[in-house]
């Protein structure tokens, strides 16, 4: 029989709200990790944008070539967060979100939790030259916009806001040059699906009361827009998503369709129940493979358009590739959202021809007419063949825990795949901590196992001396390793007791409806279960992924008894870059980059010297960056655009 030893894991937590009543508690991040890892020279490297002139061409951003910052050829300013995660079904792969953030990821105010009607981010354009056109060319502003999406509510009191920017404005008692015009804005609503918004540029603003009186001119040489959001600025709250910003002229109000298709998400797992799972644990278990995958679209155009849809997974270790699937699909404007299917051949054994621990999973969209953006038609994913079993996808949106009792429990169940190795064992686990408001000292909580696959017996717990957690640590992965390994077969729950009142503050990824291919994340998580009041529940308000990942080992991990992350994945930036490439990663890091075309093939490699690549030899088109971090053999990769 196997020894049950409970025992106490002691660190120090930043931790947030607690409730009066025992129930779970479900909130939005207080800061934005990506931002905040980013370095202070990102800042410094930011170029002056040009003037666009209207007259050569259009201004459009669906933001597919920029992360986590817009492009600064087309915008100013810094404040949004360009990202893939927090938008539910945009029509375009990524958006623009505004919230309660600056742009290093800190809260404006974070000492005012109550504030409201704040200004908050902003997304200016660069200057547009109108200079040459009259009202009679019909020029038109629109984009699509929804509020909430996957993270926080606005509130009524909340907006959108857009704004214009005259030559001068007439005030009613002088002109002033360094006014916005406010031409349209939205209050805070719960969440709904991307609605389009289509805007005239008027020459003039006309003085209502004095009819014949102009106070305002849009068409010259410096024209701008704005958007803006008042909200919260206390943390990452009350967000706006914004996407497929156009404006152009020989426009009209009916000119809300547009000859192009995008693809709207990075496709889902390979597998079907998680994002990740050992290698040892997967090799020829083709019944964890999904049957078929899914390329979801979004057609701008109101008339069929003729679809080619591949499915591409590549070998990192070489980048071979390994399946090459896909079909064709009429697709009509009624299908403003179309899945297309790919049926994994019954012959495809991973097992056997991947040497990488991580598989590339490429989306390609072609349309067989015209499409005029083609960006917006490629997008890739990883699936990692670690030594942990994950049903998130890395990125955090809120945070989970119990609140109102010293004696909460939380078991997250885990179906194990049949493996390999005889001795392969559980060796520990990741937990990712959000940073919350409020500090609590001399917290401690238990880490629980059920090795039987029952969370309602006595759970087996693995003592692991950790270090304090400090102020600097939270928003990672944290690796507590057991002090013995575990033999489990078939199933196990992994979990925490908490000994005293506070708010655990575990991540929640919130894209974990698309792995179970839900439309809408509205389903409680069905692997979680929590106690409280002498009683196990399944969890009712939970509807992302607990971010917690058991570890598995033939062998013990070493001596480590905390990490402070899994990976830190290195930030490359500008994106689209013309002639360098800044990496922001580890201090003292060294790396090594390969670059390779769309067709697998290595197009410029190297060591990273100064944290920078040259790329003024490459010609303008998508490629594809691995990094390799010559200290632990760490992988990287990245879709990089060429202009």
């Amino acid at each position: 029989m196997m020894k049950k030893v409970i025992s106490l894991i002691s660190f120090f937590l930043l931790l947030g709200h607690v409730s009066l009543f025992s129930q779970e508690l479900v909130t939005p991040l207080n800061e934005n990790v990506v931002l905040q890892k980013i370095k202070p020279d990102v800042y410094r490297n930011k170029r002056s944008a040009d003037t666009i002139r209207l007259i050569n061409t259009a201004f459009f951003d669906d933001f597919s070539g920029s992360s986590p910052y817009p492009n600064d050829s087309l915008w100013l300013d810094r404040f949004v967060f360009i990202n893939s995660t927090l938008a539910y079904r945009s029509p375009t792969y990524h958006v623009a979100t505004f919230d309660g953030l600056n742009e290093f990821g800190n809260p404006y105010n974070p000492v005012a939790p109550n504030s409201k009607g704040n200004i908050a981010d902003k997304l200016t354009s660069t200057y547009i030259d109108l200079s040459p056109f009259s009202e009679s060319d019909s020029i038109y502003l629109s984009f699509f916009f929804q509020p909430k999406g996957l993270g926080d509510e606005p509130e009524s009191y909340d907006s959108l806001v857009l704004e214009f920017k005259p030559s001068r404005y007439w005030n009613g008692t002088l002109w002033d040059s360094n006014a916005w015009v406010r031409v349209w804005s939205v209050k805070g609503s719960p969440r709904k699906d991307f609605r389009q918004v289509i805007v005239p540029v008027k020459h003039y603003l006309i003085d209502t009361s004095q009819i014949t009186d102009t106070i305002a001119n849009f068409y010259h040489d410096a024209f701008q827009f704005r958007f803006k959001n008042y909200a919260n600025l206390s943390g990452n709250l009350d967000h706006w998503h914004v996407t497929y910003v156009y404006l152009n002229r020989n426009r009209s109000r009916a000119d809300t369709f547009y000859k192009d298709v995008a693809i709207t998400q990075r496709p889902v797992s390979i597998l079907k129940n998680y994002t990740s799972m050992p290698w040892m644990h997967f090799k020829g278990n083709k019944s964890m493979l999904r049957q078929t995958m899914k390329i979801d679209v979004h057609n701008f155009w109101n008339k069929p358009m003729n679809l080619m849809g591949r499915l591409n997974i590549y070998d990192m270790a070489d980048t071979s590739l390994i399946l090459a699937t896909g079909t064709d699909k009429v697709f009509y404007r009624k299908d403003t959202s179309l899945t297309v299917a790919f049926n994994l051949p019954d012959s495809l054994n991973l097992g056997s021809i991947v040497t990488a621990d991580t598989v590339r999973l490429k989306s390609v969209l072609r349309n067989k007419q015209t499409d005029n953006r083609i960006t917006n038609n490629e997008v890739f994913t990883y699936n990692e063949f670690v030594n942990y079993y994950a049903y998130d996808d890395g990125s955090a949106e809120m945070g989970y825990g119990i609140s109102g009792t010293k004696y909460a429990k939380v078991a997250n169940y885990f179906k194990i795949a049949p493996f390999i190795s005889s001795n392969d064992s559980l060796r520990g686990v990741y937990i990712y901590f959000n940073r919350a408001k409020e500090y609590v000292g001399n917290t401690a909580f238990n880490i629980l196992v059920w090795d039987k696959g029952d969370y309602n017996t006595v759970p087996v717990s693995y003592q692991a001396r950790v270090p304090v957690i400090t102020a600097d640590e939270p928003n990672d992965f944290h690796l507590f390793v057991f002090d013995s390994a575990l033999s489990v077969k078939n199933s196990v729950y992994i979990g925490w007791e908490q000994n005293s009142e506070f708010y655990m503050n575990i991540g929640v990824d919130m894209n974990y409806y698309r792995l179970n291919e839900d439309t809408f994340p509205n389903v409680p998580n069905p692997n979680v279960f929590y106690y409280v009041n002498n009683q196990w529940k399944p969890s009712s308000s939970l509807y992302g992924a607990l971010m917690i990942r058991p570890v598995f080992a033939e062998n013990p991990i070493g001596n480590i008894k905390h990490t402070s992350q899994i990976t830190e994945k290195p930030l490359i930036y500008p994106n689209p870059a013309s002639n360098r490439v800044y990496i922001s990663g580890k201090p003292d890091a060294i790396y090594r980059f390969y670059i390779y075309d769309i067709q697998g093939k290595i197009q410029h490699q190297g060591r990273i010297e100064q944290q920078m690549i040259d790329v003024k030899g490459l010609t303008e088109g998508v490629y594809f960056l691995r990094l390799i971090d010559e200290e632990n053999n760490s992988q990287f990769n990245y879709k990089l655009l060429i202009k």
